[in-house]
């Protein structure tokens, strides 16, 4: 899915692009995506209404719509989707899930082309209508993200490390791709046991979330990809299974961790027993 990083570079770009514009007509490609918590028609609902902002909440892409009848726009990417601000002109895409057609004679396109992502239409503020929305875990790029409260979160824990990585109720937020490489730079297996890994290791893993997501947040926004394009091909183990680790060698493995995959390094993240210990010194940097 788009990550935090991904988020964080596009919702700007929606939000300066949008911001303003009226909604003139609605296109839905592919219905499966679509979910509406009031009643009406998609054309109904959305054309007339002007956006007065965009913004993201954890993995969910939030519209402040103003018109009538007071709803909300919220798209929840998933696994594939995607943003497009294009030409009414532009040829559309296979992905091509659901259209926004814009008062400026330009389209917002929603692409998804495995049509896992959401597109909710819900009464304005109703956030408890979409499944995940209403409760998000603390910010980790904020202030109050302190090691001192991120061991107290962590000490409450009976899952196993990658799988609280993952929940957007705990932190905001992380999916798959950089999970795996937040506990590539931890040095912690995705298996360790969270409530297990003693003071150092929780230390070394709020280290690393802040390190990762801040690194792959400015190594986006440096390269400045199409709002469609998904940049991947800068991380260190994530989608590298059976490549040599970038910082010991030993060979990239995959496992199943809880119905997602989990790419790490057996070298450099040897403990799946959970205690978190690994000699940071003899670790290669």
């Amino acid at each position: 899915m788009p990550e935090r990083p991904d988020l964080d570079y596009v919702v700007p770009i929606l939000a300066r692009e949008l911001t303003g514009l009226a909604v003139t007509g609605v296109r839905v490609k592919k219905p499966v995506v679509l979910r509406l918590a009031v009643p009406g028609t998609p054309a109904g609902l959305l054309s007339g209404q002007t956006i007065r902002g965009v913004t993201r909440r954890a993995h969910f892409v939030l519209f402040a719509l103003e018109g009538p009848g007071d709803v909300e726009l919220v798209v929840s990417p998933m696994l594939a989707g995607l943003f497009a601000v294009t030409p009414a002109s532009a040829r559309e895409p296979a992905a091509l899930a659901m259209t926004l057609e814009l008062s400026d004679g330009r389209e917002l396109r929603y692409l998804d082309d495995v049509q896992m992502g959401k597109v909710y239409v819900i009464p304005r503020g109703a956030h408890a209508s979409v499944p995940g929305l209403a409760h998000i875990g603390i910010d980790v790029l904020s202030k109050a993200f302190t090691r001192e409260k991120f061991r107290a979160l962590a000490r409450q824990r009976r899952d196993q490390a990658k799988v609280f990585l993952m929940d957007k109720s705990a932190l905001d937020a992380m999916g798959n791709a950089y999970a795996d490489e937040v506990l590539w730079e931890a040095c912690l297996h995705p298996k360790a046991m969270v409530r297990s890994l003693p003071d150092e290791a929780l230390d070394r893993l709020h280290g690393a979330i802040v390190t990762v997501l801040r690194e792959a947040a400015k190594t986006i926004a440096k390269r400045r990809p199409a709002t469609d394009e998904k940049l991947r091909d800068f991380l260190k183990v994530r989608g590298r299974a059976g490549e040599p680790c970038p910082r010991c060698g030993a060979r990239i493995r995959s496992a199943g961790v809880h119905g997602h995959d989990a790419e790490f390094c057996p070298e450099c993240q040897p403990d799946a027993r959970g205690t978190g210990i690994v000699d940071w010194r003899k670790v290669p940097r």
